[in-house]
C-alpha cells in the first residue's frame, strides 16, 4: 500500500488526476487506519490501473468510456451491457485513430522532405530585397 503522492511518482501523475480518477470510480483508496490521520492509501495494482487509463486516454477513450469499460469488466455480470461488442466497437475507434494519425504523420513527412528540398532562388531574393528595404531613407 502507499500514499498518493508515491503513487503520483511511480505512475507519473499529478495528485490531482488520481484524485479525479478516484472521483470516477477508476481506482479506489482506504483509510490509513494505522496513521489515525485520515489520509488515503492506494493499492500496488493502482500504478498499472493509472497506465491502463494512460494508454487508453492516449487512443481517443473519453473518461466515461473507461469508467463504463473497468466497470463493466470490474461487474462481468452486467446483463444490459454487451462487452463484447462495446470492445469491438472501440477497438475499430482505435484502429480508424491510428490510420488517422499515421496518414497526419506521412504528410508530416513529406511536407518537411518538400521544404528541404524545395529551390531557395525565390527566398534569397526575398531576403536581400528586404535587407535592402531597411537601408532606404523615408522621405
Amino acid at each position: 500500500m502507499m500514499r498518493i503522492g508515491e503513487l503520483a511518482k511511480k505512475a507519473e501523475v499529478s495528485r490531482d488526476t488520481i484524485r479525479f480518477y478516484e472521483r470516477h470510480g477508476l481506482i479506489h483508496s482506504d483509510v490509513d487506519a494505522a496513521a489515525g490521520n485520515g489520509y488515503r492509501i492506494y493499492p500496488e495494482d493502482a500504478v498499472l490501473t493509472l497506465e491502463v487509463i494512460k494508454d487508453a486516454q492516449a487512443a481517443g477513450l473519453s473518461i466515461a468510456d473507461i469508467t463504463l469499460i473497468m466497470g463493466q469488466l470490474a461487474a462481468q455480470t452486467a446483463e444490459d451491457f454487451d462487452a463484447q461488442a462495446f470492445l469491438d466497437r472501440k477497438i475499430e475507434e482505435v484502429n480508424a485513430r491510428m490510420q488517422a494519425a499515421r496518414r497526419f504523420l506521412d504528410l508530416l513527412e513529406r511536407t518537411k522532405h518538400a521544404l528541404a528540398h524545395a529551390p531557395q532562388d525565390g527566398l534569397d531574393a526575398l531576403k536581400e530585397a528586404g535587407a535592402g528595404n531597411g537601408n532606404r531613407t523615408r522621405n
